[in-house]
């Protein structure tokens, strides 16, 4: 598997992060997560190329929270992650897993992380794809099944579940990446005020900040503001939330793209730290 790392290995060249101790595949892969919740939440997909995690079933968890960080890769975070307050302290309560990503382009991960299949499986490569798709995504499957569920996310994505689930919010994706991420944080900690059985939300400043060229610096400061966001999320999900933080993709643009295999995505998985009044 991809070994955890020291940021110590991890150097600039040329303005891209170069992982130096990153160079086998990994043993988990973002096609886990879907199994790993569907367990929790006691439902069953109907297809899935992934596994669930075994190590989270003795938490206790009866919900799940599913936070999908925009390229978040794994030596990025490992990267950041002594000045990420929050994330470090999920990593350090629960686990932190290198995982294989699926996919370099988003939608098609993303369809992935709430699906369990392979893009050669669900065949979901855009948008329009993710709206004419007869698989069912985790939400969905939940939902039907009588689970509240809460999506957050940019429009067209949020659009799909329209009608389907409970709960659906969508952001412009024309905010500038700040807004957007802090407009995600908003909704989501409202949304979790409800107390869901399943909320899925999305953070895009690390990669819009990355198409926008720009520097490690610009990059920290994205991260950053997404990391202070789920502080305040993990506040509000109680000890019986699994929380799953992912990214879809490492970086895949401008200054700081990954450029050698294996590309592996960051997997937090932990459990809420907020208490709700019995």
């Amino acid at each position: 598997m991809c070994r955890p790392i020291s940021p110590r290995l991890l150097r600039l060249q040329r303005g891209v992060i170069i992982a130096t101790d990153i160079s086998n595949t990994p043993a988990f892969s973002q096609l886990d997560i879907a199994p790993t919740i569907a367990s929790i939440l006691g439902l069953e997909l109907p297809e899935k190329d992934g596994r669930a995690i075994k190590a989270v079933a003795d938490w206790g968890c009866k919900k799940a929270a599913l936070i999908i960080v925009d390229s978040l890769g794994y030596d990025l975070l490992i990267h950041l992650l002594p000045q990420m307050a929050n994330m470090n302290l999920l990593s350090q309560d629960g686990l932190l897993l290198p995982a294989k990503a699926v996919s370099n382009r988003t939608t098609p991960a993303i369809a992935s992380i709430l699906s369990g299949l392979l893009p050669e499986h669900h065949q979901i490569l855009d948008k329009a794809g993710a709206k004419e798709s007869s698989i069912l995504s985790l939400p969905e499957i939940a939902a039907s099944a009588g689970e509240v569920c809460a999506v957050i996310m940019e429009q067209n994505g949020a659009e799909v579940y329209q009608g389907l689930i409970q709960k659906v919010y969508g952001i412009k994706d024309s905010l500038p990446p700040h807004e957007f991420d802090h407009e995600a944080c908003r909704l989501t900690c409202q949304a979790l005020l409800d107390r869901p059985d399943l909320l899925v939300s999305y953070f895009i400043g690390i990669d819009k900040n990355a198409h926008l060229g720009s520097d490690l610096k610009g990059i920290r400061e994205a991260a950053l503001l997404i990391d202070s966001c789920i502080g305040r999320i993990m506040a509000l999900a109680d000890e019986e939330t699994l929380l799953v933080i992912c990214g879809d993709h490492p970086i895949h643009a401008g200054r700081l793209k990954r450029v050698d295999e294996p590309y592996c995505v960051a997997m937090i998985l932990a459990r809420g730290r907020g208490r709700w009044p019995e």
